[in-house]
C-alpha cells in the first residue's frame, strides 16, 4: 500500500530540474550565428523574408513566435502556413509556385526533408535556412544552413526540443546580435503550447519552459489567452489543459480546414477577432471528434492485420494520425492509417513502446516516395501499387522486434488507499506538475465497490466508490463495458471546480 511519503519518494525519482538561469544558451545550436548573420544582412538590405511554417500546433507556434518577433523590431515579414490538402507538409515544391518573390526563406518546425524545394530555393538563388527538429536523413537538403539539434556534431545539450522552440531560440540570437532587448519570455506562453501539444518530455529545459510558459498564460493580457480562458473557464492553466483541451482545438484547424484559423487566433489584436476564431475552432474541434470515431470504428471492424496495423480508406486526410493513435491503443500494435488520394496514399503512424516506427518505415523506404518524423510518429506517403509489398515488408520488419517491446506505458505507482486521497496528497500532486512525456501523471490502483452511477453523455460516467467506509466521487470517459459491484480501478486523483466548490475526484483511466 502506498502512503504520501512513499509516492514523494517515487516520483522525485523522474525529475530532472533545471533552473531558469541554467536554460542552455542558444549559442550552443549549430549554425544558429550563421543564421542569424543571414537574416541581419537581409533586414539591412530590405530584402523579403518568407517564413514556412506547418500546419500542427508545434508549427504554428513556431509562426506565431517568428512573426511577433519581427513585429517587434518593425521588419515585415510574410508567414506561409501550407495548406494540408493542396501543399501537403512542410515546404514543397508544390508551395513554392506560391512564393512569388522571396530573398531569404525561413522554416520552422519543416524542412529536414524538403530536398526538391531546397534546389528550387537554390536555382532560384533564394537563401534557404531550414529550422527544424526532425530526423535529419543524410545527406542533408542544400541548404543555406540548417539548425536541426538532432543533426551531426551538435552540440546543444538537450535534444528533445520542439520547433517552436528551434524557432525561439533563433529569435533569441537576432535579439542579442540587432541589440533590440526585447525580453523573450514574452513568447513562453505561445511556446508552452508547442512543447506540450507536440508531447516533448517535460524534463530539463522543457521542464522549466513550461512552469514559465503555465505561468505567463495562465496572466497573460493577449487576446488568444484571455479568450481562452473565458471560454474554458479557467482563471489559470495546467499541462493538462492544453494537452486535453487548448491543442486539439487548434489542432483541428490544420487537420479539417486551414491552420491559418489557428494561427489567426494566436495573432489576434482585439478580443472580437479572438473570440470570432475560437468559435471556428471549437466547432470544428466538434466536426474532428464525430469522423475520428466513424473512422476509428470501421478501421477496428475492418481489421485483419496481426503485428502492424494497416488501415486504407477513403478517409478524411486530417484524422488519420488520431485515428491511428487510438489503434495503436486498442491493439497495443504500432499502425499507419492511410487516406487514398488518386493513385497515392498518405499515411500516419503511430507506435508504442520501444517500438520505432521511424527505422521500421525506413527499412521500407524503397515502397515509399517520402517519409518523416520520430519514434513514435510518421508521415509517409506511398504509391498505391506499392501497398501490398510496403504492407509484408514492414509486417515482416515487425516480427524481428521483441515482444517485451510492445508496451503502452502506465506509470501505475500503487495500490492507493481512497483514505489516502485527500487535498494533502493533492498538493504533493500538484508539486511535481507540469506532468506530461517524461513526466507522467501518476496512476493508483484500488479495489472499490461503485455505489452510484450516472450516464452524462456519449458513454461517459460520473461514479461514485466507496472503499472502508470512504466515499469519493469518479469519472470515466468513453466506457462501453459493464459495471460490476466490486472492481478494480486504475485512476488518477484530481482536483474538480465547479461553482466555486472544490473537491477530489478520481479519474478512472480503467476498470478491470
Amino acid at each position: 500500500m502506498l502512503t504520501k511519503q512513499k509516492i514523494k519518494q517515487l516520483l522525485s525519482q523522474n525529475i530532472i530540474e533545471i533552473k531558469p538561469s541554467e536554460i542552455p544558451h542558444f549559442e550552443k545550436l549549430k549554425n544558429i550565428q550563421i543564421a542569424t548573420n543571414r537574416i541581419i544582412t537581409a533586414i539591412k538590405k530590405n530584402e523579403k523574408i518568407v517564413v514556412v511554417g506547418d500546419y500542427d500546433v508545434d508549427g504554428v507556434t513556431a509562426s506565431t513566435i517568428v512573426n511577433q518577433f519581427f513585429k517587434k523590431i518593425n521588419y515585415p515579414i510574410e508567414v506561409i502556413i501550407p495548406n494540408r490538402f493542396e501543399d501537403g507538409y512542410g515546404l514543397t515544391s508544390k508551395l513554392m509556385d506560391k512564393i512569388d518573390k522571396c530573398d531569404v526563406l525561413i522554416t520552422v518546425d519543416n524542412g529536414i526533408s524538403s530536398y526538391e524545394a531546397a534546389k528550387i530555393c537554390k536555382q532560384r538563388n533564394i537563401d534557404l535556412i531550414i529550422t527544424d527538429h526532425h530526423t535529419p536523413t543524410y545527406p542533408l537538403p542544400e541548404a543555406y544552413t540548417i539548425i536541426d539539434p538532432k543533426q551531426k556534431d551538435e552540440t546543444f545539450p538537450f535534444i528533445e526540443i520542439c520547433g517552436a522552440e528551434v524557432a525561439w531560440y533563433l529569435c533569441a540570437s537576432l535579439n542579442k546580435s540587432l541589440n533590440t532587448n526585447i525580453d523573450m519570455r514574452d513568447f513562453l506562453d505561445y511556446l508552452v503550447l508547442a512543447i506540450i501539444a507536440d508531447v516533448m518530455p517535460l524534463n530539463h529545459i522543457n521542464r522549466v519552459l513550461v512552469k514559465m510558459g503555465l505561468s505567463l498564460l495562465s496572466k497573460s493580457q493577449k487576446p488568444f489567452a484571455i479568450i481562452l480562458k473565458e471560454a474554458l473557464n479557467k482563471n489559470y492553466f495546467n499541462s493538462e489543459d492544453i494537452a486535453f483541451a487548448i491543442a486539439p482545438r487548434l489542432n483541428s484547424a490544420g487537420r479539417m480546414k486551414h491552420a491559418k484559423i489557428a494561427f489567426d487566433f494566436l495573432n489576434s489584436e482585439t478580443l472580437e477577432e479572438a473570440r470570432r476564431y475560437y468559435s471556428i475552432l471549437n466547432d470544428t474541434n466538434e466536426e474532428r471528434k464525430e469522423i475520428e470515431k466513424n473512422i476509428t470504428k470501421l478501421c477496428i471492424e475492418s481489421n485483419q492485420n496481426k503485428n502492424f496495423i494497416i488501415a486504407v480508406g477513403d478517409f478524411h486526410e486530417g484524422v488519420v494520425g488520431i485515428v491511428a493513435s487510438r489503434l495503436v491503443h486498442h491493439y497495443k500494435l504500432p499502425a499507419i492509417v492511410f487516406s487514398e488520394n488518386g493513385e497515392i496514399l498518405k499515411g500516419s503512424g503511430r507506435s508504442l513502446g520501444d517500438v520505432n516506427l521511424y527505422n521500421l518505415i525506413d527499412k521500407c523506404r524503397e515502397y515509399t516516395l517520402g517519409f518523416g518524423g520520430h519514434k513514435l510518429a510518421c508521415g509517409l506517403s506511398i504509391p498505391k501499387e506499392n501497398l501490398n509489398e510496403f504492407t509484408q515488408k514492414i509486417n515482416h520488419e515487425t516480427t524481428k522486434i521483441p515482444k517485451e517491446s510492445f508496451y503502452l506505458e502506465e506509470f501505475i505507482l500503487g495500490e492507493l488507499p481512497l483514505s489516502e486521497c485527500d487535498f494533502e496528497l493533492l498538493e504533493i500532486l500538484e508539486s511535481f506538475e507540469p506532468y506530461g512525456e517524461g513526466n507522467p501523471r501518476p496512476k493508483f490502483s484500488a479495489v472499490v465497490k461503485i455505489e452510484n452511477i450516472r450516464n452524462l453523455k456519449d458513454n461517459h460516467y460520473k461514479l461514485i466508490v466507496s472503499q472502508n467506509g470512504i466515499y469519493k466521487d469518479a469519472i470515466i470517459f468513453r466506457y462501453d463495458g459493464e459495471f460490476k459491484e466490486e472492481c478494480e480501478i486504475i485512476f488518477t486523483v484530481n482536483k474538480n471546480e465547479f461553482n466555486g466548490n472544490i473537491n477530489i475526484q478520481l479519474m478512472i483511466d480503467k476498470i478491470l
